[in-house]
């Protein structure tokens, strides 16, 4: 044999020797998630997966499936993503209870009774000091300016007259000038209480009133940070009953605030008097009377909202429906944005100790008007530093209060772009106790049903007029907030897409885990075992 044939042959041996090592190398490691990959999509449990690489289908039929899988794909999450968008923002739907209340089980309404005569003419002739302040020269003596000024507080201030700033003689001589409350209430009929057992005084919009069956100030008010330079409230009676869990269990029937025993008859009665010679048509307007609120015991008044007129010598009768609505557990995982609700736990009010809607707002308005104008007006609760609002401010406080307002409707969804002076965030607390009143009147003539009249009565000095309150039903049902669409909702209908499109369930999320972390570490183990091994 030739030396050039015997090198050929050699080169042919190493040739194929090398042929014969390279085909023991072990793949490389992209080879083995790609082997790995084919294994899952051919034996996986998710439909037409399979298709895309079965060596018997031609490129038209591959190609086909893969677009009948990316077609599912993309169906899948734009309908979870219509579950998502509704499980996010309406998560709450508000039913009826399943069971009726029995009036018994909540507090008879806080009934909040503001006489229109502000100051008595007979003490403080209000009229004759307005005459003399707008004369030319002004004719008023300074005591009288003072007290005038005083009472622009309540009275019809359209020109914001007077000092910036009021101080404790201020609300002193409105303590002074109202009338009392022998004045007002003749007669009440409540089991066996008097009138100075039922009615207490209560600083409202509309000045000194009486209030009954409101929580004390030690109750209602975090008095820590209220200040000190007089009361809101005089209630002094403590309470057992609470806005979010109702009366303690065994309850007394003598409990605070009160509760009404039935229903259909006559609950409360009161005989209310108006003496003509106190009226006072300048300060307040043409329409005297009363006003009437009635409100959770859990709220401070205000007369601006929500009353109904009590007209002299007429006798307003309202038949009370409860509205509450509580909200169940379940909800206590949602934010309050998404629940549209407070629970006792989720909002701090400064100065009151109970969160009510009512309450917040007021506490905004105070806080918000105090920014604004640097003071506050005298109803509204505030710290020690705040200072009090003379007649000189009103027009200040009418702007800052209309301004509020204004914000609170266009700006309700930028509150994250305000400062917490300017969002008062007041949502609805998660238990909620109003009163709706249907308001009937009659003619009340007191002078010729009783034989032994009054003498200011008969004499047609103090007109009469009545109010009377009960409850319309001894049953009442109740609203509930619960979960709309709640998390297992959420799972079971993105479950049903991703099974009616794609035939996905639990396991085949279980087996997508199994192949690409234990299945496929296994493989590159085995693959690193045997290069290690050559």
């Amino acid at each position: 044999m030739s030396k050039k044939n015997s090198d050929r042959e050699n080169k042919s041996d190493n040739h194929n020797d090398s042929d014969s090592k390279s085909s023991k190398r072990p793949k490389p490691r992209r080879n083995v998630i790609w082997d790995n990959t084919r294994e899952f999509l051919s034996n996986t449990t998710l439909h037409g997966f399979r298709y895309l690489l079965d060596a018997k289908s031609s490129w038209f039929e591959r190609l086909w499936w893969l677009c009948m899988v990316i077609a599912s794909i993309v169906v899948c999450v734009i309908l979870i993503r219509k579950v998502w968008i509704k499980w996010d923002e309406t998560p709450v739907i508000v039913i009826f209870a399943d069971t009726s209340n029995s009036v018994w089980k909540i507090p008879f309404p806080a009934v909040t009774v503001c006489s229109e005569t502000k100051p008595r003419q007979r003490v403080f002739n209000f009229t004759k000091a307005y005459h003399e302040r707008r004369s030319t020269p002004s004719t008023i003596s300074a005591e009288d300016l003072k007290i005038y000024h005083d009472m622009l507080l309540l009275c019809n201030n359209p020109e914001s007259d007077g000092p910036e700033f009021a101080n404790e003689s201020s609300i002193e001589t409105l303590q002074k000038l109202a009338p009392t409350r022998d004045d007002l209430f003749l007669k009440c009929l409540w089991k066996n209480l008097s009138c100075g057992d039922m009615f207490y005084h209560t600083l409202t919009k509309d000045g000194y009133c009486f209030t009954f069956n409101m929580l004390s100030a030690e109750n209602m008010f975090r008095t820590e940070n209220l200040h000190k330079d007089y009361y809101h409230v005089a209630i002094q009676n403590d309470s057992e009953w609470n806005l979010d869990k109702g009366y303690p269990p065994n309850t007394n029937v003598n409990t605070y605030p009160l509760r009404g025993p039935s229903y259909g008859g006559v609950e409360f009665e009161v005989v209310l008097t108006t003496d003509t010679r106190d009226m006072d048509l300048v300060c307040r307007g043409p329409v005297q009377g009363f006003k009437v609120w009635l409100h959770n015991p859990a709220e401070l008044p205000n007369m601006g909202q929500n009353f109904f007129r009590l007209p002299i010598q007429y006798q307003s009768a309202a038949s009370i429906t409860p509205k509450m609505m509580d909200t169940s557990e379940g909800l206590k995982g949602y934010s309050p944005r998404k629940r549209r609700c407070y629970f006792p736990e989720d909002r701090y009010l400064r100065f009151f100790r109970i969160y009510t809607q009512r309450n917040c707002e007021l506490e905004c308005s105070s806080n918000f008007t105090a920014n604004i104008c640097g003071c506050v007006p005298l109803y509204m609760p505030h710290g020690q530093e705040t200072k009090v609002c003379g007649g000189g401010k009103q027009k200040c406080i009418q702007d800052a209060l209309e301004e509020l307002s204004l914000r609170k409707s266009v700006l309700m969804m930028k509150t994250d772009s305000l400062s917490d002076v300017e969002a008062c965030d007041c949502l609805q607390a998660c238990t909620e106790l109003k009163y709706d009143a249907e308001v009937s009147q009659a003619v009340y003539n007191l002078s010729n049903y009783m034989d032994n009249a009054d003498s200011d009565i008969a004499n047609g000095w103090r007109i009469p007029s009545g109010l009377v309150i009960y409850f319309a039903e001894d049953l009442f049902t109740t609203l509930r907030r619960s979960e709309l669409y709640g998390g297992v909702d959420f799972v079971a209908n993105c479950g049903g897409i991703m099974g009616l499109f794609m035939g996905f369930s639990f396991l085949s999320l279980v087996e997508i885990v199994y192949y690409f972390t234990i299945r496929l570490w296994r493989r590159v183990k085995e693959s690193s075992a045997t290069v290690a091994a050559q």
